[in-house]
């Protein structure tokens, strides 16, 4: 017979399986919540990145906070924050430091800025003053509450004008209200010098008029090549009366240039230039026309600057940029006081010592030619560029009363880098100014490449004796010169300036030299050059072998 199974035997079989129940219960449990853990860690993660990026903007008025994240401060809506790159890969992740400080912002108060952050700069000195607080710091910017500080803090003054002092703060200008408790307190924060002066010039009329005060273009350009090449930067008159008013510091070489008369020709000049010139009409600044420079010492109401003028030499326009006084004495209209320039004439150049030899007398001893540079050099004088000397002859363009023109014709021996290159070595060396008259039919313009030496057009293929037992651009056809002077235009590509082979010229081959579009051209004649020779038959001294060291200085002086 048998026996009827017990609860206890049944309850005994069932435990297992409760206990497995129990157990996959508990287990799916936690999967679950280590599911939902790790799901809404991913979603805060993603959800602080969402809100990160090197530039944020703050979306509300909100605190600022320590590294123990207490309150430190209040940042207004809309300011601009540049963060300290991180690596978010945890949900405890939700402070943002600021780049630079030691200060935080909850990520939720802050949004990404896609846009291209520029870092406010000065433009100016910055002072040997810090702006220092008192307890609690407030910075503005455009006159609004941007940061609220629970600290004092010193910072170097950039610069000021009436109501505020501007720091840089989180690479950032901002503004500190004068009549705050902010005080001024003596620190060395630059070794940069200061200008002690500020010359200022201005132009009456700048073109082409005959009043005393009337510049011609040609004349400012050299000018502004001048300040460009020794590093002199322009300033606005808003930016000088700042500086007079000490308001912003200014480094060295700062210099005001005006004028009182805007035309095409200025505002040309100011589209081509960096440095610009100043409109000076309406301005409340008084000047007076001493030619002298002006101080942080000057006055308001008389402050000195220099009048610039038709005969203005470069050497006085100089004195001007230094702040020395400058008289100017009034040109004589005595038509012997006419400026006349030397305009030498050489062809080629060979060294005795290297066992060279040339029997033609317009060949020079290398060591002659040395010597003329020598003395050049060391007198002071200027030796040209080509388009000085043409816009001198125009008018346009004033000059030292030390200046010369050298110009070499041919391009043949001694000259270029294939025939000896006895010219450009010495040019460089002493960085005098020379124009070649290339023949550029007979030889590559590339042998004479130097900042030192213009190449001018000498014909393509005309230097020789023609049927008329002249040169054969004056015994060819208008046409037959004109062809050949294109010809050579498109390789020297440039007319400023034609010499005539033999020195010799037509009326005929003045006019195809004219139609080809030269501006001037040189013959021979053995006297100076002046504005009132006729420009296409301007003379020269040709330098003959034979020439001593006082038939030269006579020459120049």
């Amino acid at each position: 017979m048998k026996r009827k199974k017990s609860k206890k035997d049944t309850n005994s079989k069932n435990k297992p399986k409760i206990i497995i129940l129990i157990s996959m219960i508990i287990i799916v449990l936690c999967t679950a919540s280590i599911l939902i853990y790790n799901h809404q860690k991913e979603e805060t993660i993603k959800d602080i990145k969402s809100h990160y990026s090197n530039n944020v903007i703050i979306t509300k008025n909100t605190n600022l906070y320590n590294k123990n994240k207490s309150i430190y401060g209040k940042v207004s809506k809309g300011v601009t924050l540049s963060l300290q790159k991180i690596k978010i890969d945890s949900p405890k992740q939700k402070y943002f430091k600021v780049l630079d400080t030691d200060l935080y912002i909850y990520y939720k108060d802050a949004k990404k800025n896609n846009e291209k952050i520029v870092y406010d700069t000065n433009p100016y000195l910055v002072f040997n003053k810090n702006v220092e607080t008192k307890n609690k710091t407030i910075l503005y910017q455009d006159g609004k509450k941007k940061l609220v500080l629970n600290k004092k803090i010193s910072l170097p003054l950039e610069y000021m004008d009436d109501t505020y002092y501007y720091v840089k703060y989180m690479n950032k200008m901002f503004q500190i209200n004068k009549t705050s408790d902010a005080t001024l307190v003596d620190e060395k924060n630059s070794e940069v010098k200061e200008a002690e002066y500020i010359s200022v010039i201005n132009y009456n009329t700048i073109g082409t008029c005959s009043q005393k005060t009337c510049v011609s273009v040609g004349n400012v350009e050299q000018q502004l090549n001048y300040l460009k090449e020794q590093g002199f930067y322009s300033i606005t008159l808003d930016e000088y009366e700042k500086w007079l008013k000490g308001k912003i510091r200014l480094k060295e070489k700062a210099i005001l240039l005006t004028t009182d008369n805007n035309n095409d020709e200025v505002v040309a000049l100011n589209n081509k230039h960096s440095l610009h010139i100043q409109i000076s009409n309406n301005t409340q600044l008084k000047f007076s026309d001493v030619n002298k420079k002006s101080t942080l010492t000057s006055s308001l109401d008389n402050i000195e600057r220099y009048i610039v003028k038709k005969n203005t030499t470069i050497e006085n326009f100089q004195k001007m940029t230094k702040g020395e006084d400058v008289v100017e004495v009034e040109p004589s209209t005595n038509i012997s006081s006419e400026q006349k320039i030397a305009v030498l004439n050489y062809h080629f150049f060979y060294d005795p010592t290297l066992g060279e030899s040339c029997n033609e007398s317009i060949c020079l001893d290398v060591s002659k030619f040395r010597q003329h540079l020598e003395y050049l050099k060391n007198n002071g004088y200027k030796t040209l560029k080509m388009e000085e000397f043409t816009k001198w002859m125009y008018g346009e363009l004033e000059l030292p009363e030390k200046s010369v023109l050298i110009t070499v014709d041919d391009g043949a021996m001694g000259t270029g880098t294939h025939n000896g290159n006895k010219l450009i070595p010495l040019l460089e060396e002493y960085d005098l100014n020379a124009t070649l008259f290339l023949i550029s039919g007979w030889w590559d313009v590339g042998n004479y490449k130097s900042k030192n030496l213009d190449i001018q057009s000498h014909t393509y293929d005309m230097h020789q004796y023609g049927s008329c037992r002249k040169g054969q651009l004056v015994c060819a056809t208008k046409e037959d010169a004109l062809a050949d002077l294109k010809k050579s235009l498109e390789i020297v590509d440039n007319n400023n300036s034609f010499c005539y082979p033999f020195y010799s010229y037509s009326d005929t081959a003045i006019s195809a030299v004219k139609e080809a579009g030269f501006k001037i051209a040189f013959a021979g004649g053995n006297v100076k050059a002046k504005r009132s020779n006729d420009k296409y038959k301007i003379p020269r001294y040709p330098i003959q072998s034979s020439i001593t060291m006082d038939e030269f200085i006579k020459i120049v002086s």
